[in-house]
């Protein structure tokens, strides 16, 4: 990203030499925005029945509901609703090439050595005591360094998503457009957290300062930038003769089952995607560390093959 003396702030070991720059611009490509479903792995009533199965659990867990559990037949199914929880899956991979100088600290053959010429350049040995002397040779590196990242993100919460990997390998649909998610009465949990949250969170992981007299390429490719939404379904269910109400939870993907708080009301909030995904040449500037770099942002395609 810039060279050890470089006026962009960021921080060299001690006893780094003031070096020059190359190229004064970072390109930055941006893959396509994405939002997909995923697919659940169980059929509806293959949901329910485990949730039939598991219904006092919805009254609460611990010593206490151990000893107040209700009886299966004094529960009944009241009704069920279908959520989608929306996530971040974003990957990247950054690209560094450039040059720096290094001084080589070679070892003699012999104790006898005291000169070593190479290409034609004499170096003196350096003596060492009890053994062969060493000589320092000038040298000019030439570095390529390559990451490469993934991050998941909760688009409510900013939480890192652990299972994301998991459920990214199974069967999924894209959606053009947002508005339809909400058909068939499904809640939409609108998402808290734009593109640009979880672009900023990847950005730290893969800036990086590197040692370098000069930069001969830079850049950065954002090749996922997907918003994802898994399937949930609550069912809530009545425990007659305390006449109270529980809700039991299972994850469409992953079949987890756990123990709800109640249903969600319709949000009503509108999905706009434009806000969604509010990553551009504009805002990617503001998300590039240190304000002296000139970002070129280009749009770029790429082959998923899901």
């Amino acid at each position: 990203m810039m060279g050890a003396g470089d006026d962009r702030g960021r921080g060299f070991p001690s006893g780094a030499t003031q070096l020059s720059r190359g190229p004064a611009s970072m390109e930055i490509h941006l893959g396509s925005e994405r939002i997909f479903v995923l697919q659940q792995r169980q059929s509806v009533d293959e949901l329910r029945q485990h949730a039939m199965d598991r219904r006092t659990q919805a009254f609460g867990s611990g010593l206490g509901s151990l000893l107040q559990r209700p009886k299966s037949d004094d529960v009944v199914l009241l009704t069920s609703q279908r959520r989608l929880e929306p996530f971040w899956h974003v990957s990247g991979r950054a690209q560094y090439v450039y040059e720096r100088s290094r001084d080589y600290v070679i070892p003699a053959s012999a104790p006898e050595v005291r000169e070593v010429t190479i290409h034609g350049e004499t170096y003196p040995i350096a003596a060492a005591s009890g053994g062969a002397g060493r000589f320092t040779v000038p040298a000019l590196e030439h570095c390529r360094e390559e990451l490469a990242h993934t991050l998941d993100a909760d688009a409510r919460t900013g939480a890192r998503v652990a299972d994301a990997a998991a459920i990214l390998s199974g069967p999924r649909d894209e959606i053009a457009d947002p508005a339809t998610l909400s058909a068939d009465e499904t809640i939409v949990v609108a998402p808290e957290q734009r593109a640009s949250f979880v672009v900023r969170q990847l950005l730290a992981e893969m800036l990086k300062p590197v040692q370098a007299d000069r930069i001969l390429e830079e850049s950065l490719t954002l090749e996922t930038i997907d918003l994802c939404y898994r399937p949930v379904w609550a069912f809530e269910f009545h425990w007659r003769s305390k006449d109270k109400k529980g809700v039991v939870e299972i994850d469409g993907v992953t079949g987890t089952i756990r123990q709800g708080g109640s249903l969600l009301p319709q949000l009503g909030k509108v999905i706009n995607r434009d806000a969604l995904f509010d990553i551009g040449a504009d805002t990617i500037g503001l998300l590039v560390p240190g304000g002296s770099i000139a970002v070129k942002v280009a749009r770029a395609a790429f082959d998923k093959g899901y």
